[in-house]
């Protein structure tokens, strides 16, 4: 952002040293640019490791319908924490507020962690029994305003399938997609940064896509971050066997101020 002030101050610096001993002003000068310099660019604003205690309060769960089929219910219970684990799970009920059937589990982050700009990171996988396969997007980020496709709609792992997972950014513009291969049911720790009208996707540590946007392709809205989880068009035809995604950590940085 201050670019050419840099630029101005290195010059300034640059002929001070030239003619004549570096002066206390000098060494204030250059103190405060590297100060500047070494600034965090983020700041960590939820960090989750579900060691203790319930679900935190600054998560929201889902209870009731929802998300993109009819059939979509959840129920507050199927988002729990458990030996050190937050767990969602999809399986058949013989009773809720949506009569028997299959309910699944999603989770809000307070809206007090909203940021147009944001980092997220997860580490998570998937564990299946019984046949029993679910949508799920881990994680997503929404728009606090609710507007969609305007107030865009960022789906950075995406998937039904347990062999990969996809990013969707989403806005009335359309939506820039790509793929991932790999395996759900391992452990893996996904992070998606939003900055400047860039995305990237990183996992384990390597980034795999890098999209550069605008505010068409990236609408400038605050979002916050979603866990997700669902039946995709529609539910499981037996009443047995479940899906469990397993999350040990959940991560959020907010630009730094």
């Amino acid at each position: 952002m201050k670019k050419v002030l840099g630029v101005l101050l290195s010059g300034l610096l640059a002929a001070t040293v030239l003619s004549q001993p570096t002066t206390s002003a000098g060494s204030a000068v250059a103190a405060e640019t590297a100060t500047r310099k070494a600034a965090p660019a983020w700041r960590l604003v939820v960090d989750d490791r579900f060691e203790s205690g319930g679900v935190p309060g600054h998560w929201t769960r889902y209870d009731g319908p929802y998300g993109s089929g009819p059939e979509n219910c959840a129920r507050p219970d199927h988002a729990f924490v458990k030996n050190g684990k937050m767990r969602m799970v999809l399986r058949y009920r013989s009773s809720g507020d949506c009569g028997s059937g299959w309910y699944s589990a999603g989770m809000m982050l307070s809206e007090r962690y909203q940021s147009v700009d944001q980092k997220v990171s997860v580490r998570f996988r998937v564990v299946q029994r019984g046949g029993v396969q679910a949508h799920r997007i881990i994680p997503m980020r929404w728009p606090s305003n609710g507007e969609w496709p305007a107030g865009g709609e960022e789906d950075y792992c995406e998937s039904s399938s347990i062999s990969g997972c996809s990013t969707f950014l989403h806005s009335a513009s359309g939506r820039e997609d790509t793929d991932y291969r790999v395996n759900l049911g391992r452990w893996h720790t996904m992070t998606f940064v939003r900055r400047n009208f860039t995305v990237r996707s990183i996992i384990d540590g390597e980034t795999r896509w890098t999209f550069r946007g605008d505010r068409s392709s990236l609408p400038a809205t605050l979002k916050r971050p979603v866990l997700q989880q669902e039946c995709r068009s529609s539910c499981p035809s037996g009443r047995t066997g479940r899906e469990v995604i397993l999350i040990d950590r959940v991560r959020v940085w907010n630009p730094a101020r």
